[in-house]
């Protein structure tokens, strides 16, 4: 087989990869096979998509109180994670509660991409609705806006949701576009609008141009008794995963070489059996 014919043949199998990963990018997919219905009122953190890394839920122990913590529908037998199961809490959220934080898959950022991407939409197949789901860029000044818009889409928070850049904790340097005092007063309101972080923290980030949920006072979630105040304090752990761009460009390039040895295995195959039919 010629070099040109191998390389027409790589292109014809690649392109429908190609387009698929544009479709995803232009029109992010929810999966509807997310093991929790979404006509529940309750939110059950063990269903999310596993990571070991996550911090969501534990083993043989209630879940981070993000929101206050109420009895499930869940067997109290060998399948609750408060017994060492992994199908289901008995300790659930409510929907109202869950769906209206900004930042509560932030115990779930230490995992990878993979899984992190499968989690959001766990999370959006839950709460169509929630404000998490999308940064509103509007509040941002000019000079930090795009810039910020396109940062975050380049790291790897492809829906741009706000527990994907809130977790992450990196302004990208784009407020070192700005210079006066009402533009870096705008970037702190929209921060602490966005990400629940108390304004020192907002502060503090202009001036490092990072900041992490794990030192911030979150907003107190008011429990159901009235009387007292539950805090969130998601951990998210740091870490410097390869860019969505990045991932897929590896993936490309094995599987090219993947079909590369393919179309060659094949080629000295009928090469061989030509030698031979033209020896009998």
């Amino acid at each position: 087989m010629s070099l040109q014919k191998m390389s027409t043949a790589v292109s014809l199998l690649l392109t429908p990869l190609i387009t698929a990963h544009d479709a995803i990018v232009a029109f992010p997919s929810h999966h509807p096979t997310a093991r929790q219905s979404n006509t529940t009122n309750l939110v059950d953190p063990v269903t999310q998509p596993f990571c070991g890394a996550s911090g969501c839920w534990h083993w043989s122990s209630p879940p981070p109180d993000l929101c206050p913590l109420v009895l499930g529908d869940c067997a109290n037998n060998s399948d609750a994670s408060d017994n060492g199961g992994n199908k289901c809490g008995m300790y659930q959220y409510s929907r109202d509660c869950y769906c209206a934080l900004r930042t509560g898959l932030s115990c779930a950022f230490s995992c990878n991409w993979r899984t992190w991407w499968e989690t959001e939409d766990w999370f959006a197949n839950l709460c169509p609705n929630s404000p998490a789901l999308k940064l509103d860029f509007s509040g941002l000044p000019k000079c930090a806006r795009g810039c910020l818009d396109d940062a975050i889409f380049q790291y790897g928070c492809l829906t741009q949701t706000s527990n994907c850049f809130c977790s992450n904790g990196d302004l990208f340097g784009c407020h070192d576009n700005c210079h006066s005092d009402a533009e870096f007063k705008q970037i702190e309101s929209w921060l602490q609008d966005v990400c629940g972080i108390p304004p020192a923290t907002a502060t503090a980030a202009l001036a490092s141009g990072t900041f992490s949920l794990s030192t911030a006072t979150a907003t107190a979630i008011v429990s159901l008794s009235g009387n007292d105040a539950k805090v969130s304090l998601p951990l998210p752990t740091p870490r410097k995963p390869l860019r969505w761009y990045e991932v897929f460009i590896l993936a490309v390039l094995i599987l090219t070489v993947v079909v590369g040895l393919g179309l060659w295995r094949q080629g000295f195959v009928m090469r061989r059996s030509f030698r031979k039919a033209d020896r009998m």
